[in-house]
Formats: structure tokens, C-alpha cells, sequence
């Protein structure tokens, strides 16, 4: 283990990484439609949690990016509006993509090891 760790400098990849999506509500009123995102990850077996936290957002942010977790969910008032998701990678950044393309996308992702 020690080995992997020190290989991948703790940003495991995906597949490997012991949390694999931190789903971030920017305040109480996204706490709904960030729980049903979160259900959905997990009943695709997507290793998730979420931040319910009284925080700022960039202080969550900070915060799941010191853990080195490879994709952040932001969810506002437009995602919830549209039933949409911004998500935040390590290399990239999705905007207004469904919940269930972005599942689709983190299984392909787990499958072929990336």
C-alpha cells in the first residue's frame, strides 16, 4: 500500500481512490436534490459522500481537494433547476451533464483503469 501512495502521491486514480465523488450543495435549499444525486451514485455502487455542512462553499471545496478526491458535484440553484450537474475533475470540468451520463461516464471510467 505504501508503495501505491507513494506512486500516486495520494491523487489515486478513480478506480482506486477510496472516495471517488464528494457531492457539494452550496447551501440548504440544494440539500434535496444533493441527497437524490448522492442516492444515485450510491446505488451504482459510485464510492460517494456529501458535504451537508454549514460552510462556505470554497471552504468545502478546499477541503475535498486536500483529500485528493478525483470529482466534485457542485450543485446550486441552476443545477437543481434543471436536474443537471457541474462537476469538477482533477483535469477537466463538466458542465449541465445529467446525473445519469455522469454515471455512465465514472463506470467506463472505474472499467478501463484510467
Amino acid at each position: 500500500m505504501a508503495f501505491l501512495i507513494e506512486h500516486y502521491v495520494g491523487a489515486f486514480p478513480l478506480w482506486l481512490s477510496p472516495v471517488q465523488v464528494t457531492v457539494l450543495p452550496i447551501g440548504e435549499r440544494q440539500n434535496d436534490y444533493a441527497r437524490k444525486v448522492f442516492t444515485e451514485l450510491k446505488t451504482n455502487d459510485i464510492r460517494a459522500e456529501i458535504n451537508l455542512d454549514n460552510q462556505t462553499l470554497g471552504k468545502k471545496i478546499r477541503e475535498a481537494k486536500a483529500q485528493k478526491i478525483p470529482y466534485l458535484v457542485i450543485i446550486g440553484d441552476k443545477e437543481t433547476a434543471s436536474g443537471k450537474l457541474t462537476v469538477e475533475g482533477r483535469r477537466e470540468k463538466l458542465e449541465n451533464i445529467s446525473v445519469s451520463d455522469f454515471v455512465t461516464r465514472l463506470q467506463t471510467e472505474i472499467k478501463e483503469k484510467k
